[in-house]
């Protein structure tokens, strides 16, 4: 198994900022949007998450990169949070929620004890600010301790300041998908799909094609999926059709979790490129195309970490899921 940590650490600053920016991108049942800030100006933030529509006015998180030649100085972690409170001060933004310092190589032990004590960290924010502290915020400026810094010190939860090392970040769920884009990694192979007894609204649509298919075969005449469930001649077919939706659905929601959504698009735009002219030449009948589109997706090779993991069943529930997208119809 590779080790990410290693990939992590010889990332350039630029490339690191970039790199969490592509997990927290991923992270996004937690956040409304994220920004990446870059170069000078960055009033102390490099990547931030959004909870919320108000971005900086409302609960946002602040991640903070330092790829160093050795772990973070205890230094270092005070002036960095330093400029923080500094600006919260002035009002140009509202204090993070929380704070998390990406640092690959991790932090010294006394940073460390720092992080493990908030009481006694908030209080040495106070007792340090003139003499470590206001000297490095501005280039050739002092930053003196005022009322309003202290009083944002005071404000900030200590509880919510942390860090994260190489192999801490590696390990994170959300950072699969930045691992794969940069180092290649393997997600692995997706669950398989259940297939609900009930018809979900999500299925309404190719199913109502296919049923317009079956009708035109016959033997019989189907109102329903249940009624063409029930039928000897097609509900062995249709609940095959089923299966494979589900599977891909299962597959499609796996890897936008897992990589980003421009590998899935990538996936299903070389399915249906694999199976189009298929779809579209000339056929008896439209049950006869739907067999033939199935068989043909069957065999197709995709490329990728994506075609890798997907079995013949995702490839023809993809192409059930463009079915019911619109993009190719069974019953046009």
């Amino acid at each position: 198994m590779q080790n990410y940590a290693q990939q992590i650490f010889v990332l350039t600053p630029a490339q690191l900022e970039s790199f969490v920016e592509d997990w927290v991108q991923q992270r996004s049942k937690e956040y409304h949007s994220y920004q990446r800030w870059s170069g000078t100006g960055d009033l102390g933030r490099d990547v931030t998450g959004y909870v919320t529509s108000l971005r900086m006015g409302g609960t946002w998180d602040n991640f903070q990169c330092k790829q160093l030649g050795s772990k973070l100085s205890e230094k270092s972690l005070f002036v960095e949070l330093g400029k923080i409170f500094m600006h919260a001060a002035t009002g140009a933004y509202s204090l993070p929620r929380a704070y998390v310092f990406v640092a690959p190589k991790g932090v010294v032990r006394q940073a460390l004890a720092f992080i493990s004590n908030p009481a006694k960290f908030q209080q040495a924010f106070i007792d340090r600010w003139d003499t470590v502290i206001a000297s490095h915020l501005v280039q050739s400026q002092v930053v003196k301790l005022s009322p309003a810094i202290e009083a944002q010190i005071k404000a900030f939860d200590f509880t919510k300041i942390d860090y994260l090392d190489a192999p801490k970040l590696a390990k994170d769920p959300a950072c699969m998908a930045a691992l794969v884009k940069w180092f290649g990694a393997d997600p692995g192979k997706g669950p398989s799909g259940v297939v609900p007894a009930v018809i979900d609204v999500n299925e309404s649509a190719y199913l109502g094609q296919l049923l317009t298919v079956y009708n035109e075969r016959g033997p019989g005449s189907y109102p329903d999926p249940q009624t063409a469930l029930a039928c000897p001649q097609v509900g062995p077919h249709l609940s095959r059709q089923r299966t494979r939706f589900f599977d891909a659905a299962a597959f499609d929601r796996f890897y936008r979790d897992s990589t980003f959504p421009e590998l899935v698009e990538q996936f299903r735009h070389e399915i249906y490129h694999g199976v189009v002219d298929v779809h579209q030449g000339d056929h008896a009948n439209k049950f006869v195309r739907v067999n033939q589109v199935m068989q043909q997706a069957a065999v197709l090779h995709a490329t990728g970490v994506l075609g890798k993991h997907a079995g013949p069943q995702v490839k023809q529930g993809t192409c059930h899921m463009l079915a019911n997208e619109g993009v190719m119809s069974w019953d046009a």
